[in-house]
C-alpha cells in the first residue's frame, strides 16, 4: 500500500488476507470505522438487550475489542445503570485516545487479545461484571487460543462473558473460515474455558453481506 490509505477496509482485510493494522486504521483512515456510530437499530444490538434484559443491571461492563467506545456505551445504557463503570479495551492507542474523548465517563485501556496470560489476574471484586467481545473475532482468529485464555484470566468467579460476532454466508469461503466455520465451532472454541449458558443464531438468507448473528453468553462457573 503506497502512503496511507483512507478507507479503513485496507487495514482490515485486504486480497483475501488478514492485514490487521489497527493503529494505522485509526490514524490514517477517513470516518467512522464499521459505523460505530450508527448501530442503536442493528439487529443484533436488540436481539442482545433482550437476551440479557434479565441479568441486568451489570455493575460493570468490560468491552474487548472496544474500538471509539460506541457499543460500550450502547451497552451501558441497556443493561447498566446510571452507578454502572464502563470499561474499554483496544489494541489500538489512538483507538483508546479517542474513545477518551468520546466518553469521558469511561475507562480506556490498550490490550492486545492475543498476548499470552500468563501473570493475568481478575480482582477479586463481589460485582456483577459483564465482559463482552463483539465482532473481533475475524481479526484474531489465527491465535484465538490465546484469546480465549486471555479473557478467561480477566474474569472473575460468576464473571459473564457476551460474545457477538457475524458470519458472512457460510456457504461461501472467508477468511477464518477453517478455525471458525460456523457458529458451532464458536461455541466449541470457548467452551474448553466456559460454560456455555445461552445464545442466539440469527441467520438471515436473503442478504449477502456479514448479516448472520451469533449471540452467546457464557458463565466462568458460580461465585
Amino acid at each position: 500500500m503506497s502512503g496511507y490509505s483512507k478507507d479503513y477496509h485496507d487495514y482490515v482485510i485486504r486480497d483475501g488476507k488478514l492485514i490487521g493494522e489497527f493503529e494505522a486504521m485509526y490514524r490514517h483512515s477517513e470516518g467512522v470505522p464499521w459505523r460505530q456510530d450508527e448501530q442503536q437499530k442493528w439487529v443484533d444490538v436488540r436481539l442482545t438487550a433482550e437476551m440479557l434484559r434479565d441479568l441486568a443491571p451489570f455493575e460493570e461492563i468490560h468491552d474487548l475489542g472496544c474500538g471509539l467506545g460506541y457499543y460500550l456505551a450502547l451497552l451501558r445504557n441497556s443493561l447498566g445503570d446510571t452507578q454502572t463503570r464502563a470499561f474499554g479495551y483496544d489494541v489500538s492507542p489512538t483507538a483508546c485516545a479517542k474513545a477518551a474523548g468520546l466518553f469521558p465517563q469511561f475507562s480506556f485501556t490498550t490490550l492486545d487479545l492475543t498476548a499470552d496470560s500468563t501473570g493475568v489476574t481478575a480482582p477479586d471484586l463481589p460485582a456483577r461484571r459483564l465482559f463482552v467481545i463483539r465482532g473481533t473475532l475475524w481479526y484474531v482468529f489465527p491465535k484465538l487460543a490465546n484469546v480465549v485464555d486471555l479473557i478467561r484470566a480477566m474474569m472473575g468467579a460468576g464473571d459473564r462473558l457476551l460474545v457477538v460476532q457475524n458470519f458472512p454466508p457460510l456457504e461461501r469461503p472467508f477468511v477464518g473460515k477453517d478455525v471458525l466455520p460456523d457458529h458451532h465451532a464458536l461455541i466449541g472454541h470457548f467452551a474448553r474455558r466456559f460454560t456455555p449458558v445461552r445464545h442466539l443464531w440469527y441467520q438471515d438468507s436473503v442478504k449477502t453481506a456479514n448479516d448472520n448473528w451469533f449471540i452467546g453468553l457464557f458463565s466462568t462457573g458460580q461465585r
